[in-house]
């Protein structure tokens, strides 16, 4: 009877992380083959603009990128002016599409909202990418972090996204369309010590995401959540010049790479970790139970706290 038991929990279980993790690249080529047929460009099937915030560097940049590749306008929405005109005209040179910047400071907290309603609302925006977000760098316990760091860790990665969807989204609705994708983190499969406000935020969004998918499905409005690890961005510059000696800095993934098959789930997927390689790297972690997870990945990220101390203080000698 023991044994019975045993064999269904063990079968139960192989059954449900086989389905977490081979859903998404099963999922992926059957619905590319499908807009293989069906040739539907990403304007016509969700509206005319993408807006993209934190799309002055990084993955935001990625995204607008991609998205203008694909024909689409695009809003870019960042804190830095002259560096969003500087990416505003690099895309209309190299892709053709027409572009718009908002300079919005997400850590300013309520404020700035009324002037991106007031911007946004009256463009047919097809597709939403919440990607602005801020760190604290290398990992450090809470008590370490400033008042400000944590309010902008709040701001930034937990207001913009809740409240950007709640002035887009009714529009969305009521046009019956629309493609919402919010920029989470691996590292909301689990709390994470020594990341552990950052963690906290992205836990947030995914989940924040994944109930919003629901009430939008009715109005034929997708969500997507993206749950990227390490991408080399001004956000993870501290492992790429300071430990390529170590195995963190291997796993990092260029911006480029990330959007080559990020970009391919747009429309196809409502959870991906953006790349393979971070889907194999999620898969190995759902191996264990949270609280493994959790001391696991605790003592990395304790380590590395260490680790680049060290190496800030061989290079200040």
């Amino acid at each position: 009877m023991l044994c019975t038991f045993l064999t269904a929990v063990g079968l139960y279980t192989s059954i449900f992380w086989l389905y977490e993790n081979l859903r998404a690249p099963v999922l992926l080529v059957l619905l590319s083959l499908k807009n293989l047929v069906l040739g539907r460009k990403l304007s016509e099937r969700y509206g005319k603009w993408a807006v993209v915030t934190g799309a002055s560097d990084g993955i935001g940049k990625g995204y607008a990128n991609y998205l203008a590749k694909k024909g689409m306008p695009v809003v870019l929405v960042a804190r830095n002016e002259s560096k969003l005109k500087q990416v505003a005209d690099e895309i209309k040179t190299k892709h053709g599409v027409e572009t718009k910047i908002v300079v919005a400071d997400f850590s300013h907290g309520q404020e700035i909202y009324a002037n991106l309603e007031k911007s946004l609302l009256p463009l047919d925006i097809g597709i939403l990418v919440n990607n602005v977000g801020v760190s604290h760098g290398t990992p450090k316990p809470v008590y370490a972090l400033s008042k400000q760091q944590l309010w902008d860790l709040i701001n930034v990665n937990v207001a913009s996204t809740t409240l950007l969807c709640n002035i887009l989204a009714p529009a969305m609705k009521q046009r019956g369309r629309g493609l919402i994708v919010n920029i989470s983190s691996m590292s909301a499969i689990c709390p994470m010590p020594y990341l552990t406000a950052y963690s906290a935020t992205k836990a947030y969004v995914t989940s924040f995401s994944v109930a919003l998918r629901e009430e939008l499905k009715p109005f034929n409005v997708e969500v997507q959540t993206v749950q990227p690890g390490f991408v080399h961005t001004n956000m993870t510059e501290f492992l790429a010049s300071g430990m390529r000696d170590k195995i963190y800095s291997r796993f990092l993934l260029g911006v480029d790479g990330f959007l080559s098959y990020a970009g391919c789930t747009l429309g196809k997927l409502d959870r991906t970790t953006g790349h393979w390689s971070h889907g194999l790297q999620t898969a190995v972690l759902y191996l264990f139970p949270e609280f493994l997870r959790t001391y696991i990945t605790g003592q990395l990220n304790k380590t590395l706290s260490q680790e680049i101390r060290a190496s800030s203080k061989r290079k200040a000698r």
